[in-house]
């Protein structure tokens, strides 16, 4: 029979991780007549990744690539092999509950309208994680980099991104899903050509749900299916790269889907943003030793000219 969804993964050196996913996958299937396939693209992992995975599940289908091709372009490797009604693009630092997996497929597949459909993300203690996010603007970046959405909470003029003023625990119509679990019919996925390769990490879904909805196709998110995600929450964890890279991918989206005038004004914003806090933040390390460390990143990922797995004639932010 083939498979209702196949769940792509992609790892890099997240072995132990991954394979607790793959578990939770299997473990969270209810119907026993629901047909899932498992992809585990492997980003040419150090740490055994695709043989431990090979070994303990060889049921699914590891395929290796050749060197770390990032996180978009990862899937659309893996979505090449993947025979399913649907997708389910699924991080490896994830434990899917019982019975998320159809809830999704059933709530994809309910409407014609619908792309895409998206879990609950829970934090480890059970609380909600941000799961529903909004398209970005030169407004809401201003917004949460000058730290408006946190001295006004309860205002949705000043909301940022993550729409947390919306309720968790009510199913709605999104703009974005987050990326670390979501679903999209695969014949969408592949009309659409998938993930835009230019991105290596970072606003990748948003680019890919902002091009679904430009085709009339909504995306829907589903509390009633809940996904653990093993994020780290703290910014102490963020190295320099991943200042660069984020800005990069920022921009990647402000020049495919805004105009010149709002591209201009979100790399002020932006630039000015990290100008501020690599100011600050040394000052302010005084007192806490981690904002000193959080304003070097910063200030580093601007004397670097690449950052790691990008090659140099892509890192243009």
């Amino acid at each position: 029979m083939s498979p209702h969804v196949s769940i792509v993964m992609v790892n890099y050196n997240t072995r132990d991780l991954t394979i607790d996913a793959v578990a939770s996958v299997f473990n969270s299937v209810q119907d026993p007549s629901f047909v899932v396939e498992i992809i585990v693209v492997d980003n040419a992992s150090a740490d055994g990744s695709a043989e431990a995975l090979e070994a303990r599940f060889p049921e699914i289908r590891v395929v290796r690539s050749k060197e770390n091709i990032g996180f978009g372009r990862g899937n659309n490797l893996g979505a090449t092999y993947a025979t399913g009604d649907a997708l389910f693009l699924l991080n490896t630092d994830t434990v899917v509950r019982p019975g998320a997996i159809e809830t999704l497929y059933r709530t994809l597949f309910a409407d014609g309208s619908r792309g895409i459909a998206g879990p609950f993300l829970e934090n480890p203690d059970g609380s909600y994680q941000c799961s529903m996010i909004s398209f970005p603007t030169v407004w809401r970046t201003f917004c949460t980099f000058f730290w408006l959405d946190r001295l006004f909470p309860r205002v949705p003029l000043f909301a940022d991104g993550q729409m947390s003023h919306a309720d968790p625990l009510e199913p709605r119509d999104v703009d974005v899903i987050n990326g670390a679990a979501m679903m999209i019919r695969r014949d969408l996925f592949e009309k659409i050509e998938g993930f835009d390769p230019e991105y290596f990490m970072y606003y990748e879904e948003s680019d890919l749900c902002k091009r679904v909805a430009e085709l009339g196709y909504s995306a829907r998110y589903t509390p009633t299916a809940r996904v653990l995600h093993l994020i780290s929450q703290s910014s102490r964890s963020h190295p320099w790269w991943f200042h660069h890279i984020l800005r990069r991918s920022r921009m990647i989206y402000a020049r495919k889907h805004m105009t010149a005038p709002e591209r201009f004004a979100m790399a002020a914003v932006v630039h000015a943003a990290y100008a501020l806090r690599i100011v600050i933040y040394p000052f302010l390390g005084l007192v806490k030793p981690r904002f000193r460390t959080m304003g070097f990143n910063m200030l580093r990922s601007y004397l670097h000219v690449d950052a790691p797995f990008i090659p140099r004639k892509n890192a243009n932010a």
